[in-house]
């Protein structure tokens, strides 16, 4: 398991995620906040979990072309955890997918793409990725419409 400790919290991941990702030639296609799902009459004691669905286009054309089958594990996915000690950013290593689909041959492809991961969950956990004069930070997603007044208008039509 890729296992990479922060001390940025849960909160300040995503962005930084996202900006070393197409630093690499990669995006972040979903973001599913599974902690949510954790009961909460059990006493986890702060844990909570942000999934992050990353896509590199050109590291994952090479896998699919030698077997098909890597299609199951693709994209990947970067587990950010916290728990009462921390929060960590975890992964499969994609040279695991070849032992389970029994194909060593490929590993130095997934090799390419192991590298490309750890780096962009680095650059994330260490705050390495820093936004650049123009760069957008929020997508439409991330938005929060909540206590914004909608425009007045009167019979008329104009603005009050």
């Amino acid at each position: 398991m890729l296992q990479i400790h922060t001390t940025q919290g849960l909160d300040q991941i995503e962005v930084g995620l996202r900006m070393a990702a197409e630093r690499h030639g990669g995006k972040v296609l979903a973001v599913s906040h599974v902690g949510q799902l954790l009961q909460s009459g059990l006493d986890m004691k702060g844990a909570d979990a942000i999934a992050f669905t990353l896509c590199f286009p050109s590291l994952y054309t090479p896998l699919l072309l030698a077997d098909i089958r890597f299609a199951a594990f693709l994209p990947s996915r970067v587990a950010v955890c916290a728990a009462g000690h921390g929060v960590f950013l975890e992964a499969i290593p994609p040279r695991e997918y070849c032992r389970l689909l029994h194909r060593p041959e490929v590993e130095p492809l997934a090799a390419s793409l192991e590298d490309a991961l750890r780096l962009v969950m680095e650059e994330a956990a260490h705050g390495l990725a820093r936004p650049r004069p123009g760069d957008h930070l929020s997508t439409e997603e991330q938005v929060n419409m909540r206590a914004t007044v909608p425009q007045r208008i009167d019979c008329l039509g104009t603005k009050v």
